[in-house]
């Protein structure tokens, strides 16, 4: 056995680690050692199954510590736990995952059994993917309950759930879920050898894990590549779909591969409102898309380069609205711009209590000040205005930033070419979307696959559900189980 003083050393002598010693009835040296850290572990049910059973057991039978081993009543507790060298290594990571090590004098190996009690708060609606019908459970940071939520929702054998550990300084418990005969399997063998390539000291969250699984050449475009949830029922749809799900312990988040640009402006509201309405909302979705995307650029081209695209009232009435304002127009988008930026900074960053109040009093103060001092127009409050509402409607914050950045290019290049500009701009940023893949599945698919069944499904509108008998063609590959409503009683979907 290892000595206990060297071993409490070689794992920096923890405040929280406890001892409980096992001594014979005639004894005066410890025939066994309980180790745990009190922090993370079930002291009553550590004392329940193991200390006081055992101690007794020592007691009556007063056997040697290599003969209790062998007793039959010892045999259970080798049952509950795992045998592992006794070296600082192997115990201290049992240990620290909340394990109970038993250390036996005279034996090589020491027994670990898990009674860890991780503290964990309880299930609450979602705080970030909020809907107004529909389930009102999110992921929390605790893993079993977060494969619970997904398992109590897909009842089914072919829910395969894969395993792995990440991270050398803290073991971080990676989860990988996907649907047996639906899900792409070279997709499948790529995520898992990109899983297990990772070297890393320790991992926060899955959208860091998304980092490194994404590949290196593609790190450089600011659209995200998965999708991040927080919602179970969204996750399920998308293992139904052929798509693959994520989670880690001590996350909230689940991240969802491959992803689509489509899959990214969908909300949970869509499927459960008919169809009509959720066809609806997409629509208002894709009109706030390009209000953040076009709004600032247009408004610096027809007021700079291309004043003689609109009527001459029309002109006439933006030149008396700039009236008084002592610079040109790309400098006022630039510095409205800007203190947008400020805005939506500050309502994330600031406490929930007077965010929403704060950032709507600074907006409206700021404003106004600055339109009274001829510091800005009233119309390019108005397209600030427009351009943050249609920012807001992004389901997706992660997209909702990379479309204001794809913004400022537009505006960069409207500045000196006008209309033309944003004609250049436009096309890049397209290009740069159809060169994307998440996983090889293209980023504007279904619209350049030429899935035209898809695209008229699920895409930019919403199908009933009594015509969506298809999976979509974007992630699944497997005809046999394409199917997702029978033809017939008792036919295979799964």
């Amino acid at each position: 056995m290892i000595a206990i003083e060297r071993l409490i050393e070689s794992l920096g002598n923890p405040s929280d680690l406890e001892l409980q010693h096992l001594y014979q009835p005639d004894g005066i040296e410890p025939a066994g050692t309980l180790l745990f850290l009190s922090t993370i572990t079930n002291r009553i049910e550590m004392e329940r199954l193991l200390f006081i059973p055992l101690q007794s057991l020592v007691n009556k039978e007063n056997l040697h510590p290599k003969e209790l081993v062998k007793h039959p009543s010892f045999r259970q507790y080798s049952s509950m736990g795992q045998w592992i060298p006794s070296d600082v290594q192997s115990i201290g990571a049992k240990l620290f995952a909340g394990h109970c090590i038993l250390l036996l004098e005279g034996t090589k190996e020491a027994l670990a059994i898990d009674v860890a009690d991780w503290q964990h708060r309880s299930i609450t609606p979602p705080e970030t993917e909020s809907s107004l019908i529909g389930p009102r459970d999110a992921f929390i940071e605790n893993l079993s309950v977060n494969i619970a939520l997904i398992r109590a929702r897909i009842r089914h054998p072919n829910l395969i759930v894969r395993s792995f550990t990440v991270g050398h300084a803290a073991s971080n418990n990676v989860t990988m879920f996907y649907l047996k005969g639906i899900a792409d399997p070279e997709i499948v063998n790529s995520l898992e050898s990109r899983l297990r390539s990772i070297h890393i000291d320790s991992l926060l969250d899955t959208t860091q894990l998304s980092h490194l699984i994404v590949e290196k050449r593609k790190w450089w475009s600011p659209f995200p590549l998965m999708q991040s949830t927080e919602r179970p029922d969204k996750t399920v749809s998308a293992l139904l779909e052929g798509r693959i799900a994520i989670l880690m312990n001590t996350s909230p988040t689940a991240i969802i591969l491959p992803v689509t640009l489509t899959a990214l402006y969908q909300t949970a509201d869509d499927y459960y409102f008919p169809f009509l309405s959720g066809t609806f909302l997409r629509f208002i979705r894709l009109v706030g898309m390009f209000m953040t995307l076009f709004l600032p650029a247009l408004y610096i081209s027809i007021t700079t380069v291309n004043q003689d695209i609109l009527r001459i009232q029309f002109m006439l009435a933006i030149a008396a609205s700039r009236e008084g304002v002592p610079y040109p127009a790309y400098i006022e988008v630039c510095i409205m711009v800007f203190l947008l930026e400020l805005i939506n900074e500050a309502s994330v960053r600031l406490p929930r209590v007077i965010g929403g109040t704060a950032t709507i009093v600074g907006g409206l103060i700021i404003g106004t000040a600055a339109a009274q001092a001829h510091l800005i127009s009233n119309i390019m409050i108005v397209i600030t205005a427009a351009t943050a509402i249609g920012s807001f409607t992004t389901p997706n914050y992660m997209v909702g930033v990379a479309l204001r950045m794809c913004s400022y290019l537009l505006i960069a290049l409207s500045i000196p070419l006008g209309l033309y500009g944003m004609t250049i701009g436009t096309a890049l940023i397209f290009m740069a979307l159809c060169h994307l893949k998440s996983f090889e599945v293209p980023y504007l698919a279904p619209f350049n696959t030429f899935f035209y069944k898809d695209l008229l499904r699920d895409a930019m509108t919403r199908a009933p559900i009594g015509m969506s008998a298809f999976r979509p063609r974007t992630y699944h590959t497997n005809p046999a189980k394409s199917r997702r409503i029978s033809r017939k009683e008792g036919e295979e979907l799964l």
